[in-house]
């Protein structure tokens, strides 16, 4: 691939990386930061790739392990808590508060996957492959995420 190929096939991405960043990171700052270093290591790493086609999960692999670096960097400098606690600012184009606010409580393991297939139109296969899982538990997952995110509605109505 070359340098060319690889800058057109990030900027079609940028969107996407941002949305897949900001369900992670606190600010816009840190998702830009996270963001750059995947491109980064990516472009250091780009040898690694051995499917083309597979481009867009390799990189989002990469971007989701430099949002987790970013995430370990505020638990050193601030003592601030898990990532359940973070602000989830990809979902703020769903009108619904209480959807959002249960987003937010969602345990990382259900909440990204549901965000990479809702939020972001991921196909099973492509999640599995960015978060290094069998289909079988990304669907787990996302059937478990969206189960927990109906019963924390429920309650809120009540």
């Amino acid at each position: 691939m070359t340098e060319k190929d690889f800058d057109s096939r990030v900027r079609a991405l940028e969107e996407k990386m941002y949305r897949i960043a900001r369900s992670m990171l606190r600010s816009d700052f840190d998702c830009a930061d996270a963001i750059q270093n995947a491109v980064f290591a990516a472009w250091r790493r780009l040898s690694t790739l051995r499917e083309e086609e597979r481009f867009e999960s390799w990189l989002m692999r990469i971007l989701i392990n430099a949002c987790r670096d970013c995430q370990r960097g505020y638990q050193k400098r601030k003592g601030e808590g898990p990532l359940e606690d973070t602000l989830i600012e990809s979902a703020q184009g769903i009108k619904n508060l209480d959807l959002q606010m249960a987003l937010q409580r969602l345990p990382e393991k259900y909440r990204l996957p549901v965000l990479l297939h809702h939020m972001n139109g991921l196909s099973v296969p492509q999640i599995s492959r960015i978060l290094i899982l069998p289909q079988t538990t990304v669907k787990g997952r996302i059937r478990e995420g969206l189960k927990r995110l109906r019963t924390m509605l429920e309650e809120d109505e009540e």
